[in-house]
C-alpha cells in the first residue's frame, strides 16, 4: 500500500539515485511548492515507486493533484495498475483529478485488468513540463564536448571571449529585470517575479544558482541553473535587448556546463525543446529559435509519453476541460 514518507533522507536517496534524476520529485522541490502554498503529498510504495503530489489550486475551491515527473520507478512493476489504483484511493480526497507526468511509458491497462476493476475515467493530455528536451552526457572531457559542438556555437562562445563577456555568479534581481525583457521582445508567459524569489529564498544554495554575464559592467544574459543528483538542468535563461552581437547566452551556457562538468555531474538537461517533425503535436513554431540555440550544444533528443488525467468527478472534469477550451 501507499505510504507517506517523512524523511528526507531516505526519500532523496532514492530519488536522487535515478539516471537522469528528476529534480521535480525532490525533496526540496516540494519544500519550494509548500512555501509557494500548495500541500505536497510524499507516497511510497515499498520504496520501489515513489511520487511526489502537488495540490494544485482551481476555480471554485476546485484542486487537483500534479504529480509532475512521476511515478519514479526504481524496480520493474508487473503490476503497475494495480499500484496506480491504489493511488487513486490515496490522492480521491475531494479532488477533481490527479495529473502524472511521467518520463517513462505506462502502458495501459490490458481489457482483463479493466474489468476487474471498474476504472476511473483515464484522459490523456499535453504535458505540463516541456514535452521533448535535450541531454548532453557532460562525463566526456572539455576537449571532446568542444568538439561535438556545432561548428556556429562553438565560433559563438569563442566571439564572446573576444568580445569581453565575463561571466560570475548572478542576483536574482538582474534575472527579474532581464525576464521582463526577454518576455516582452519574445512574447512567452512567465511565472510572476515572486515565484522567483520564493524559488532562490526555499532552494537550498548548492541545489539552485543563477548565473549571469556581463558586458561592459552591464548584466546582459541570465540562466538559473537547478542540479539534483546526476543532473543539472537549465530551468530558465534571460538576456538584454541590448548588446545581442556580443553572442553572451552562448558563453554563458558553455560556461554553466562546465561548472556542472566541473562538479562530476553527469547530464546536462536544456529543458524544453522542439520535437525534430514539425507535424508533431508538441512542436511550437515560438520554440524554433530557442530550440536551434540549445541544439548547437549537441545534446541528445528526449522527449516523454502522453500526460494523463485520472478523473474523480467526471462531469465536473468535462466542464473544467470545457471552460479551457474556450478561453
Amino acid at each position: 500500500m501507499w505510504k507517506e514518507v517523512s524523511d528526507k533522507g531516505t526519500w532523496n536517496d532514492v530519488v536522487g539515485s535515478q539516471k537522469n534524476a528528476r529534480f521535480l520529485q525532490s525533496w526540496e522541490w516540494g519544500a519550494f511548492q509548500k512555501s509557494w502554498g500548495c500541500q505536497v503529498k510524499r507516497l511510497s510504495w515499498n520504496h520501489e515507486v515513489l511520487v511526489q503530489a502537488v495540490k494544485m489550486p482551481l476555480p471554485a475551491a476546485h484542486y487537483y493533484w500534479y504529480i509532475p515527473h512521476g511515478p519514479i520507478i526504481t524496480k520493474e512493476q508487473k503490476n503497475i495498475h494495480e499500484l496506480l489504483w491504489a493511488l487513486e484511493d490515496t490522492l480521491n480526497d475531494g479532488a477533481l483529478f490527479y495529473r502524472l507526468d511521467p518520463v517513462k511509458r505506462i502502458p495501459p491497462p490490458t481489457e482483463k485488468e479493466k474489468q476487474e476493476r471498474d476504472s476511473r475515467p483515464l484522459k490523456f493530455v499535453h504535458a505540463t513540463q516541456p514535452q521533448c528536451t535535450a541531454v548532453l552526457d557532460i562525463t566526456k572531457s572539455e576537449d571532446e564536448l568542444l568538439a561535438h559542438l556545432h561548428s556556429k556555437t562553438r565560433y559563438n562562445i569563442r566571439l564572446a571571449e573576444k568580445r569581453g563577456v565575463t561571466i560570475s555568479e548572478g542576483s536574482i534581481e538582474d534575472f527579474i529585470k532581464l525576464n521582463h525583457e526577454t518576455k516582452t521582445r519574445d512574447k512567452f508567459a512567465s511565472h510572476q517575479d515572486a515565484y522567483y524569489q520564493k524559488m532562490i529564498a526555499s532552494l537550498p544554495k548548492d541545489v539552485i544558482k543563477i548565473y549571469q554575464a556581463t558586458y561592459q559592467n552591464k548584466v546582459i544574459a541570465s540562466n538559473i541553473i537547478i542540479t539534483f543528483g546526476d543532473t543539472a538542468t537549465y530551468t530558465h535563461g534571460t538576456s538584454s535587448n541590448q548588446h545581442r552581437d556580443t553572442m553572451a547566452p552562448y558563453l554563458l551556457q558553455w560556461h554553466t556546463i562546465q561548472t556542472a562538468a566541473a562538479q562530476h555531474i553527469k547530464h546536462y538537461d536544456f529543458w524544453g525543446v522542439n520535437p525534430n517533425e514539425k507535424d508533431h503535436w508538441a512542436y511550437k513554431q515560438s520554440w524554433e529559435g530557442i530550440t536551434r540555440f540549445k541544439s548547437g550544444f549537441a545534446g541528445e533528443l528526449v522527449c516523454y509519453p502522453y500526460s494523463f488525467d485520472v478523473t474523480f468527478k467526471p462531469w465536473l472534469y468535462r466542464m473544467y476541460t470545457l471552460v479551457r477550451k474556450l478561453r
